[in-house]
């Protein structure tokens, strides 16, 4: 009995003690070093495919002529790609002496072809007066087709209308209040090639009559 006893005590005494691993243990380090190494790949790829930017996009509305400035414009960060290059960066100087070359609405961001560095580009706006049925779809930055009528002389009728220009532009947009006579109606203010501007003045000159219809292809534009 004696025996047994000194046999088990000597192998409880020769066992290997199970010690707890420390930092200093390489199957520990080689596991943390893996570990950090993963985390930066992953950061790494979602910083190779967040490619964002940073463009102007104009904050309130922008009419034509209106200089591009900090007051109507913020910086938006966007992922735009190959299409980049078709918008105003946020860069410094990218602004010096830009100018609304069209109408431009609140939230839109801003494109090369909406600016220009002359004063007006090559349009000019021209306000005309329209009756008070004029489409709802023409606003701001919408597209028309332009037609004219001329006035027959000595009469009070009109010959057949003929197109003056289409996919004409529409800066702005009121409406006017009846007057003495009680007749309302619609101030619409065109951009005008200047191709087109010498027959607009004539027609506005000898009392044409002026039809502008929406044209829905120019909302692909």
């Amino acid at each position: 009995m004696v025996a047994e006893q000194r046999s088990v005590h000597k192998s409880a005494a020769t066992a290997p003690r199970l010690r707890r691993a420390g930092w200093k243990e390489p199957r520990l380090l080689l596991g943390l070093l893996l570990v950090a190494a993963s985390i930066v790949g992953i950061v790494f790829l979602v910083n190779a495919m967040d490619e964002r930017t940073g463009v102007y996009v104009a904050k309130t509305d922008i009419t034509l002529g209106e200089p591009i400035t900090d007051t109507n414009t913020e910086v938006v960060q966007v992922q735009l790609g190959e299409s980049l290059r078709h918008y105003l960066p946020a860069a410094d100087g990218a602004m010096d002496g830009v100018r609304a070359n069209t109408y431009i609405g609140a939230g839109q961001l801003i494109a090369q072809d909406f600016i220009t560095r002359s004063e007006l580009g090559s349009r000019r706006p021209i306000n005309i007066d329209l009756p008070v049925d004029l489409s709802p779809a023409i606003t701001p930055g919408s597209r028309v087709d332009v037609w004219i009528a001329q006035r027959e002389p000595g009469s009070a009728t009109y010959g057949t209308p003929e197109l003056l220009a289409n996919l004409m532009e529409v800066s702005a947009r009121s409406e006017r209040a009846a007057g003495l006579v009680g007749q309302r109606g619609v101030n619409l203010e065109l951009l005008v090639e200047p191709d087109h501007l010498e027959p607009l003045l004539q027609a506005l000159a000898n009392e044409s009559r002026i039809i502008v219809v929406y044209n829905p292809a120019g909302d692909s534009r």
